[in-house]
């Protein structure tokens, strides 16, 4: 079984435009996530799909792999499933979506994310998820809430603060989605030629289009603290969290140990 990393990445974000290369401790943003992910155990490739020449340039100079896609793909994890289909991939192989907006992933979150589609033949995309502790977070539309069945398979996905405290009799766990998302490649040919859902449209969550069409979408639990950055805001804070940050030691620039 082959597995790959994915990593969506395009300029014309509406909330942050040309984030992927926005600077971060003297390195553009996906050239942290990229390298990052090189360090995760037992992956046998790692592409960054794009449309974008620039970011194809920028990663080309730091000797990543580039897929080029079509720009009018609209959501990130089928811009990687059509990126993928230049891979000769097996069935039974994965992919794994690692959204371009993730400077600070930790290699083992990748392995994590797999655990599902490695132990179980009925799983064949999951997601992390790690707990709200801040109502900020909660509250942040940019932040994708999910709320679950007691097997953690989603049952749905909101920007909204979900699920509702207006009548609640006892306060459950709050879940932040982490966008690290393995498919398996089986499933990931049929998620990409899904009808797009009502729902995803309202969101803007493409795992909605897997809920509504009534797959499982298996949630794992993460300890692991991250940022997506979708504002500057978000990229001064996750500067100041990498340099302190002990997996980017590990490649930083002029790093000799």
């Amino acid at each position: 079984m082959k597995i790959c990393v994915g990593i969506p990445a395009r300029m014309g974000s509406s909330r942050f435009p040309g984030k992927p290369l926005a600077n971060i401790c003297g390195m553009p943003m996906i050239e942290h996530i990229y390298k990052r992910c090189l360090l995760a155990e037992d992956i046998d490739e790692i592409f960054i799909a794009t449309c974008d020449d620039i970011i194809k340039d920028t990663v080309s100079e730091f000797g990543g792999a580039v897929i080029m896609t079509d720009p009018n793909i609209p959501r990130p994890g089928l811009r990687v499933a059509e990126a993928a289909k230049t891979l000769n991939l097996d069935d039974d192989d994965i992919v794994v979506v690692v959204q371009g907006d993730e400077p600070l992933v930790h290699p083992d979150m990748i392995k994590l994310s797999l655990r599902p589609l490695i132990e179980g033949n009925d799983i064949f995309v999951s997601n992390l998820v790690s707990i709200i502790d801040r109502k900020e977070e909660w509250r942040d539309p940019n932040n994708v809430k999910v709320v679950t069945d007691l097997d953690m398979n989603a049952i749905y996905m909101s920007r909204s603060p979900i699920p509702s405290v207006n009548h609640e009799e006892t306060r459950g766990i709050r879940y932040l989605q982490v966008a690290i998302m393995p498919f398996r490649w089986h499933f990931f040919k049929t998620f990409n030629n899904l009808t797009p859902t009502t729902l995803e449209k309202a969101e803007s969550i493409e795992m909605l289009r897997a809920i509504e069409h009534g797959y499982k979408v298996r949630m794992v639990l993460s300890d692991y603290k991250t940022i997506s950055v979708d504002t500057r805001k978000d990229l001064l804070a996750a500067e100041r969290l990498m340099k302190k940050d002990q997996i980017y030691f590990k490649y930083k620039k002029g790093n000799k140990t």
